[in-house]
């Protein structure tokens, strides 16, 4: 297991300092320094059946906003949810959130390659603004989660409130937060976005409440594969 050493590495998770006191495994994905594992195999396992988190900031992202953002993005190959607060999947590998009517947050997978297709496009069109994307970014799963959003979360995100494709901006252990429900293989769990700088703050947090409810931290490597 390989120290962590922020003079040796070129970009961190935003909630690195977070997690430099947990005895973890590093490694460099998509280019940042993350905790692929917190512990064996069969905890996290367990941890993830009951209330795993997950640091995925490192996952690659694009903002876009403006009166021609949506039609940029379809040129493009990009599947645009039809309703605003809505998100979708493209090409199986890449999120689409569709953030009110005319803003854009793409997020590709494990595996996903559109974020670095639309950052490297440099064609100047009027009516489109790149929005810049520093996102502290999580997956939470098990069992437990809807009681872990009753005590951070004053709006209810059960399944017949957080319906299908909905996207919710709200407040999470009061930072303000973008939240959904999606599946990853067979396992249904939540995402959270939130501003890298508040990023550090709100894992401890979770991570704090998972242990309580007898879960804990979960390194990205149980999603890899």
């Amino acid at each position: 297991m390989q120290p962590y050493d922020v003079k040796n590495i070129a970009m961190v998770s935003p909630v690195a300092h977070a997690q430099t006191k947990d005895p973890a495994k590093w490694d460099v994905v998509n280019g940042m320094e993350v905790v692929v594992e917190f512990a064996s195999a069969d905890i996290e396992q367990a941890r993830k059946k009951v209330l795993g988190v997950t640091d995925v900031s490192c996952l690659e992202r694009y903002g876009v906003k403006g009166s021609q953002a949506s039609q940029w993005l379809a040129s493009r190959g990009i599947t645009i949810p039809a309703n605003s607060n809505s998100w979708t999947l493209c090409d199986q590998k890449t999120l689409v959130l569709r953030l009110g009517s005319s803003e854009f947050l793409i997020e590709d997978q494990l595996g996903g390659v559109a974020c670095n297709k639309l950052s490297s496009d440099t064609t100047r069109v009027a009516g489109l603004y790149k929005v810049p994307r520093a996102d502290a970014a999580f997956i939470l799963s098990g069992s437990a989660v809807l009681n872990l959003f009753s005590e951070l979360c004053s709006l209810d995100l059960r399944e017949k409130s957080l319906r299908d494709k909905d996207v919710i901006m709200t407040q999470v252990a009061g930072i303000s937060a973008i939240v959904l429900r999606q599946m990853i293989g067979n396992e249904p769990v939540y995402r959270v976005w939130c501003d890298g700088t508040y990023g550090p703050y709100l894992w401890e947090v979770l991570t704090e409440i998972a242990v309580e409810l007898g879960g804990g931290a979960v390194g990205i490597g149980r999603y890899q594969s």
